[in-house]
Formats: structure tokens, sequence, C-alpha cells
């Protein structure tokens, strides 16, 4: 069979994004052995390969070029794409391309595909795909993001449920999409389901950061915190001051004044590995929680933007905080309450009930990855049903 997965791709500042798709690349083969399985080298946009234009020093392009160089490779030689390319946010153009690709099977995600861009637009997006591709169509592990029904248009309404009755299994990541997708399925529809992120399946090859770190003769005397947070975070310098204060060494994964050390040189392996001496990791990221929870390394999360968080309280962080049972100590729900006083008072619980819950985190760890797996696997005896 001919396989494609269509999700995001080629990010040069976006590690989760990469490893997403390179982990859902992985398990499908694993699935289809003698398949040709591909990334459908689809794009609406060109990912920008430039420098951190925030805190810009001599010093961070030469790590933001280095980090290039390394992406690039692992796009050429760890990622496989299908022979055609398109970059456009033409939907009718997008959508002949991917039909013209010939797919017996589309797998659609993980990561946010399903989100709905706010480009004055009153459709969808070609991720969602429609009735016209003949192939047999999975949701896996995909998310909406922060669409809910009721912003939708009766028009998105219409497209969306034509889109969803095409599909055979509706895997979806996290509570704000499986409301979303419960409202186009009847209760009780059994292709409606929850699926772990298919990052929880990669086995860490610690090699790539200890050469690493052997090569710069890195040397930590004092437990490192890793704040990655964003460029509109005013309190940043307070908290890295408290940290050194508390006796940490502050790290940053993106430049940043305050910062004693930056890692923006990483190739996608070496960083998968970096969170296992991290201390704690303060992050607005998605995929850092998880990376921090394969590591056993606690974390502090919150949304990017007020508007991540959906009208029924649900974010993707979130729900993945729930499933470990860590959403108490380790998510701030609202990025305006977050500043150095409140991380200051919040950091040593978070720690604290990281560590009491550890043992848990290791058995679910194990859960999820056996729970993507399957569904991946369940996927495939659907498909081979379809075609007998």
């Amino acid at each position: 069979m001919k396989i494609g997965i269509l999700t995001y791709t080629r990010e040069y500042a976006n590690l989760g994004t990469n490893m997403q798709a390179y982990c859902t690349l992985q398990a499908i083969r694993r699935a289809y052995p003698g398949s040709q399985v591909e990334l459908v080298d689809y794009s609406p946009a060109t990912p920008p390969r430039r420098p951190y234009l925030s805190n810009l020093s001599l010093r961070s392009i030469k790590l933001d070029y280095r980090r290039f160089r390394k992406y690039d490779n692992f796009f050429r030689n760890d990622l496989s794409f299908s022979r055609e390319a398109l970059t456009t946010t033409a939907v009718g153009e997008a959508l002949e391309f991917i039909r013209r690709q010939k797919y017996d099977v589309i797998y659609v995600g993980s990561d946010t595909v399903l989100e709905i861009k706010s480009d004055g637009q009153d459709g969808i997006t070609p991720y969602w795909l429609d009735s016209s591709i003949p192939a047999t169509k999975i949701l896996a592990a995909a998310s909406s993001f922060n669409v809910t029904f009721e912003t939708l248009s009766t028009h998105q309404q219409s497209l969306i449920q034509r889109s969803i009755d095409g599909f055979a299994l509706l895997g979806v990541r996290d509570d704000a999409t499986f409301r979303l997708l419960s409202r186009f399925t009847a209760p009780g529809d059994q292709r409606l389901q929850m699926v772990p992120d298919p990052t929880f399946t990669y086995a860490i090859d610690y090699s790539h950061i200890e050469r690493y770190i052997a090569k710069y003769n890195l040397r930590f005397s004092r437990p490192l915190v890793c704040l990655h947070l964003l460029r509109d975070s005013y309190w940043a310098a307070d908290i890295g001051t408290a940290f050194r204060k508390a006796g940490y060494i502050v790290a940053s994964l993106r430049p940043a004044r305050y910062a004693d050390v930056i890692f923006t040189d990483l190739s996608p392996f070496e960083q998968m590995g970096l969170y296992r001496y991290f201390s704690l990791v303060v992050t607005h990221r998605f995929h850092d929680v998880i990376f921090c929870l394969k590591n056993l390394t606690p974390v502090v999360a919150f949304p990017p933007q007020v508007s991540d968080v959906t009208s029924h309280s649900e974010s993707k962080i979130r729900s993945l905080l729930k499933v470990f049972g860590v959403e108490a100590t380790s998510y701030i729900s609202n990025k305006e309450e977050v500043s150095a006083e409140s991380l200051v008072d919040r950091y040593p619980s978070a720690i604290s009930q990281f560590e009491n819950a550890r043992p848990r985190i290791i058995s679910l760890l194990d859960e999820q990855k056996e729970k993507y797996q399957q569904f991946i696997y369940k996927s495939r005896r659907l498909v081979e049903a379809e075609r007998r």
C-alpha cells in the first residue's frame, strides 16, 4: 500500500512538531512493513529558516545556523517525504495535490492540524480533507487546538460534518478536540477515541546529548532550571534572578539575557535527551511537557495565549497534565497570572508533587506508549478489513 501522513513538518524552532512527525512515521512503518509510508510534503507556508530575532547577537546567530544544519540533516536522513511538494493556502489546490498522490491510506495528525486559522475566510483547512479523496482516512492523535463548536459558522460546521463522516477512525489528542468532534458524531460512536501523542513511543537515545556535552566540555556544579519563556514574559529576568539566588543555573532554549547557558544549537535527538539534565522546566510548550515527563523532570507549564484556553477551560497542556495527575501543581491556566512571585511560590510544590508521582508517571508513560501503538495496529486491521 501507499500510505501518506498529513501533519506539520520542517519547523526549525519547534522540536515537538518534528518529533511528532518522526514518531508517527516510525509507528506507521512498524505497523505496515513492506508498504510505502511517507509524510505528505504539504504546508500552508514555508517554515522560516531565520535566526531568533529577540536578544540577537553574533553568538546567537552562530548557534542558530548550527541548529539549521542539524535540522536539515534530520529532515534529509530521518524523515521521508512525498516526491512532490506543495506550499499554498489555497484549499482546493492543496486537496487536489493530496488526491494526486493516490494514497491508499491517509493518517492525519498528530499536532494541532485541525485548528481553524483566523484568516477571515469562512472555511476549514486542507488537513480536514474531504470526501473527494478516496483513501481510507484516519485521525491519529490530532488536535483542534482551541476551536469550539460555538465559534464555528454554519458553513464551517457543514464542511466539518462532511469531513468527519468520511473518516474511518477519529483519534484525538485532548479534551477540547474530543468535545468538538462529539458534536459531529452520534453518542457512542466507536470511531471517536482519545489517543496519546506519538512522541510517547520514542525511546530516548542519550548518546546524542552525551556527545554534545562532552564536545563542549559542559560541567554543571549546581542544578539546572530551564526557562522556556515567551518574548512578552516581562518577569523573565526577575525569575531568573530568583532561581540563581536559590542555587540554580538558569538555562534557556531560546536566546535570553537572563540565562546563564543557552541551548539553541541542538539537533532534535540531542534536545530529546537534554531534559534529563534539568531539575525543573518552566515552559509554554506542549511537547516540552511530554519530554519532561519522559525524562522524569518536574515541569510547570502555562498556555502561551489566553485564547489558547477554550470557553470550557480546556487546553492541550491541561489535558496532558491531568492524565499524569500533576495538573494541580504543574499547570497554570492563565498566562496573565504568571509572574516571578507566583512561580517562586509554586515551583517547590510542583517539584515535590512530581517526585511523589514518579512511580505513577513511569507506569503511565508505558501505558501511553502502548495505547498509541495499539491504536495504530487497530487502524491497520480496519484498513485490511476494508481492502478485503
